[in-house]
């Protein structure tokens, strides 16, 4: 008998929109650079948390900010990043496809996310100088970032989130859970992706948190109910084998009240009274024998009656019927169910010590029931949009290995200070390797190309003679030579002083001025340019300006079809002038036994550009007039600086919300052995600008 032609096909639904992307991302061999290894409390270290470390070193240049720090090589020996905590800067497409590439494959248990997921995007942080309130705006890279994924409306959002998602299902373990947090407006489209991507049968649940109360906004007029919820989808990746340990809820006080209205005389323990009679009789297996006179299928064997008796968890009715306490103490409260309305969202920064004022800051509590739900002590578990750092907060403290991810800077800094504040184990700061090359990479560009189209950006003529050198004139005032350079490798103090004394000769009567425009620095860029200026025997008669190229520009080099487009871009690109640290000669002391302990301060940090409203930039020049260290969120040292890794094993931390406040200038050592040694100092400023400095103790 042959088969009826028009049987229906099973699952043939796809889901379908223009821009879908056609191919799965792959892995890709890119390195993570350590711009720090971060250790909050040494001595504890010390005695407690050996570094992990690999028998032989591996080579490599690397940086938060590229171009400032080495790689891992500790006493011939370089850190096991696989069994390090790791907070990573970056595109998370990027990082999770590196990861990836280094053995991450099934190795993660639990993965949260909460994703941009609103069009109506707020690039805003608020904090406080000095009693003065500024809302620091994002960088272009991150508003770029954020308003292409909403550039073709939901089309980009679910070309954003559609390849991540594939990526996050081949880091999962087959115990691996993922919790995604979007609104009601998103969900229904991010949950058809993870339909496609894990598949129907992972699908676990569908959690609506109730996060505030009622909004005025549904009242008289309205054209909506009350938006008050968010939604969590929970799938896994094999639904048989995932890590799922059931949480509970406290019992309602009218469950108590109704159904543990006994009380124990003696003790004053509350109970309820449950049948110890055994539902089914034979047919359920439960054993038939006479109790206090009374014969019948029971619950429980005989042995076990006679344990509950001696125990005193028997209770008899006036006809003699057996019941069996339960305690109200003894109760675990009720099984979690899929709507969570027993957790509240973090209200005002003064109201709430964990609060960071973050915008889009999730409670404590909220990560410590999907943490605790869906892994183990030791399990891995990571969230690639980590915002504030609040998954990382709570993994540390329910003693789970964790990674982040974030391309926000200051949510960086964010997340750093609160691991610190938090007296976390010793953590990674890294970045993509070669971030500058992959984004090249990704823009379409190449390599080659971008020294001349940086030169045309800053409105500067490219030369003829020189692919890295341009001319920028002007209608009143003398021309500009201008060097632009590598994408992938830092600009030294060295080349700068080289190029400034050819600029005095060049084309025959020479420049006044110089300006750099570098991707990066070399580390101790500033101090190092301006103690060979003053070695100089014949001193320079070139002002040098050194400028950092913004990492936008990729996503405006993406956008430009030609060459002739980027005219139209040159007033939207600023290129800022790097910040200046400046530290004191470090004070010794002699504290005996070959011992010292030696004391630098910070004498001077100078921010020429401030990322917020003019308005704003007179308050706060106005506000850090004679306090320039209110500017700083972070600095920390490295007391035995080798060269190459820089381990911060002393920190100060401006904080957040309650606990803000203007950093220490002066930083004491613990005891060190006497002798040469070379100290190291990395500052980072509330707008997440990097700074840093060497110092050499004799």
């Amino acid at each position: 008998m042959t088969e009826p032609t028009n049987r229906r096909r099973k699952d043939s639904a796809k889901l379908v929109w223009d821009t879908k992307p056609k191919r799965a991302p792959n892995p890709r061999d890119i390195e993570f650079q350590t711009a720090e290894i971060v250790i909050p409390n040494p001595k504890e270290a010390q005695g407690t948390f050996d570094l992990p470390l690999l028998a032989t070193a591996q080579a490599g240049v690397t940086s938060l900010f590229p171009g400032q720090m080495g790689e891992l090589p500790l006493a011939g020996a370089e850190i096991d990043k696989s069994k390090m905590n790791r907070l990573i800067w970056g595109d998370n497409l990027l990082a999770m496809q590196a990861l990836l590439a280094q053995g991450y494959a099934g190795k993660i248990d639990l993965i949260y996310i909460d994703p941009p997921f609103a069009s109506s995007a707020d690039y805003t942080f608020a904090l406080s100088v000095e009693g003065t309130q500024i809302e620091k705006e994002a960088s272009i890279i991150e508003r770029i970032a954020y308003t292409d994924t909403w550039e073709a409306g939901l089309d980009s959002y679910l070309d954003m989130m559609y390849p991540r998602l594939q990526l996050m299902k081949r880091l999962l373990s087959d115990e691996g859970s993922i919790y995604v947090h979007l609104d009601e407006e998103i969900s229904p489209y991010i949950r058809l992706i993870l339909d496609e991507v894990f598949g129907r049968d992972c699908f676990i649940n569908s959690i609506t948190w109730k996060r505030s109360d009622a909004h005025s906004d549904a009242g008289q007029g309205a054209k909506h109910f009350g938006k008050i919820c968010d939604c969590l989808l929970y799938y896994s990746r094999n639904p048989d084998q995932q890590i799922l340990n059931i949480q509970y809820t406290p019992l309602p006080q009218s469950t108590i009240d109704k159904w543990y209205r006994h009380v124990e005389e003696g003790t004053g323990r509350r109970y309820n009274k449950a049948d110890a009679t055994g539902p089914g009789g034979a047919k359920k297996g439960n054993p038939f024998y006479e109790w206090n006179g009374i014969k019948r299928y029971w619950r429980f064997s005989r042995e076990r009656m006679e344990e509950l008796d001696k125990q005193g968890r028997l209770v008899y009715s006036e006809s003699g019927m057996p019941y069996v306490k339960r305690y109200l103490d003894e109760s675990k409260g009720v099984p979690l169910q899929d709507l969570w309305d027993d957790i509240k969202m973090l209200r005002g920064i003064h109201n709430s010590s964990e609060n960071v004022g973050y915008p889009t800051q999730k409670p404590e509590s909220l990560l410590e029931r999907i943490i605790k739900a869906s892994s183990r002590e030791g399990s891995l578990v990571a969230d690639f949009f980590c915002g504030s750092g609040t998954t990382m907060a709570v993994a540390e403290r329910l003693n789970r290995r964790w990674i982040g991810c974030n391309l926000d800077k200051v949510g960086l800094q964010v997340s750093r200070n609160r691991m610190v504040h938090q007296g976390a184990k010793p953590f990674l700061l890294e970045n993509i390797g070669n971030y500058q090359r992959h984004m090249i990479y990704l823009s379409g560009s190449k390599i080659g190309e971008m020294q001349r189209i940086m030169l045309k950006l800053y409105g500067a003529e490219p030369r003829s003679d020189r692919p890295d050198f341009g001319v920028r004139t002007f209608d009143n005032s003398d021309p500009e030579l201008v060097y632009v350079g590598y994408p992938d490798r830092p600009v030294t103090a060295r080349k700068v002083v080289e190029l400034a004394q050819d600029a005095q000769i060049l084309d025959g009567t020479g420049y006044k001025k110089l300006v750099v425009l570098a991707w990066d620095y070399d580390y101790n860029y500033s101090t190092e340019l301006e103690s060979r200026t003053k070695a100089l025997k014949d001193p320079l008669r070139v002002s040098i300006q050194s400028l950092t190229v913004p990492p936008e520009i990729y996503n405006y080099l993406r956008k430009a079809k030609n060459e002739a487009e980027l005219d139209g871009l040159r007033d939207k690109i600023t290129f800022y002038e790097k910040p200046y640290v400046k530290v004191g000669k470090p004070q010794i002391c002699d504290a005996g036994d070959s011992k010292v302990i030696v004391s630098i301060v910070i004498e001077r940090y100078v921010l020429m550009n401030f990322p917020v409203s003019e308005k704003q930039q007179v308050e706060l020049r106005k506000a850090i007039k004679d306090n320039f260290a209110a500017l700083i969120d972070y600095w920390a040292v490295d007391w035995d600086y080798d060269g190459i890794t820089f381990r911060s094993t002393w920190q100060a931390i401006r904080g957040n919300g309650k606990r803000a406040g203007s950093v220490p200038i002066v930083a004491d050592s613990p005891e060190l052995p006497a002798g040469k040694r070379t100290i190291a100092v990395r500052l980072v400023d509330v707008f997440g600008n990097d700074a840093s400095a060497t110092l050499d103790v004799k």
